[in-house]
């Protein structure tokens, strides 16, 4: 059995130190990228035109500009953030034994792209279309598929179905306790946020509001995804030992 205790003891031990802003830097990626894509092609600008001639009656973009930029925003970050975002947790695994390297962050790109995008979309299309029907079984599907990007940083090669069904398999009976463990850092992404508004009510500018919540939110992440690396290796030490998936399967 794990503990929540223990998991988070373990991760707070796998980037203390120096190794701690090496992970900042790799969670960082997720949350810069993003705001590159925005920024690149002028997508809040549209959508904030957009907004406006809703609000006013007076065009301001046409439908079809705005639609073409949400969906080129959208694809950007289908071919790009997707595998990205395997590469993290890929490194967050690798920092566990001491072998985690910058480069991780780009594995989701190497062998495997196509299988890494594809099985993404797919698993993030079944989550909200289940979240579509009522949020708690968009939590469920979320919770039961939370080791899918893990899966396919040990081997992006796995096909999407087999990726979902060892997910299934490792977080059966596990669920609660891993919602209960992903509610504990409420407090901690919470914490910049009031501060935020804290600053905002003494009159604090809004550029020094947005850098401490993007900054708070920043620092804090390296934590959270370290202990959810250090779930995922348990629960996969655990897999393999009860007949769950073979090693081979995951590169190991």
């Amino acid at each position: 059995m794990w503990s929540r205790e223990i998991v988070k003891s373990n991760a707070k031990a796998a980037i203390r130190g120096g190794k701690y802003w090496m992970a900042f830097l790799v969670s960082a990626m997720v949350s810069i990228v993003p705001s590159l894509i925005e920024w690149i092609t002028g997508y809040q600008e549209v959508n904030d035109k957009w907004a406006a001639s809703m609000g006013s009656g007076v065009i301001q973009v046409e439908s079809s500009v705005f639609m073409g930029y949400n969906l080129v925003f959208v694809l950007l970050n289908i071919f790009i953030l997707f595998p990205l975002t395997v590469g993290v947790y890929g490194f967050f695994v690798r920092n566990r034994f001491d072998a985690g390297r910058f480069s991780d962050v780009f594995l989701g790109f190497r062998n495997g792209y196509g299988s890494v995008v594809l099985t993404n979309f797919v698993t993030n299309l079944f989550i909200g279309l289940w979240t579509l029907l009522l949020i708690i079984p968009g939590i469920y599907k979320a919770l039961q598929y939370i080791m899918v990007p893990f899966l396919l940083s040990d081997n992006p090669q796995l096909s999407g179905q087999r990726v979902r069904q060892i997910s299934r398999l490792m977080t059966d009976g596990e669920k609660g306790a891993i919602l209960v463990l992903v509610l504990s850092f409420i407090g901690w992404f919470l914490l910049p946020i009031v501060l935020s508004v804290v600053l905002g009510m003494i009159g604090a500018p809004e550029f020094v509001l947005n850098l401490v919540v993007t900054l708070g939110l920043a620092l804090i992440m390296p934590y959270y995804y370290a202990t959810l690396a250090e779930l995922y290796i348990f629960l996969r030490d655990r897999a393999i030992q009860t007949g769950m998936v073979q090693p081979e399967e995951l590169s190991l």
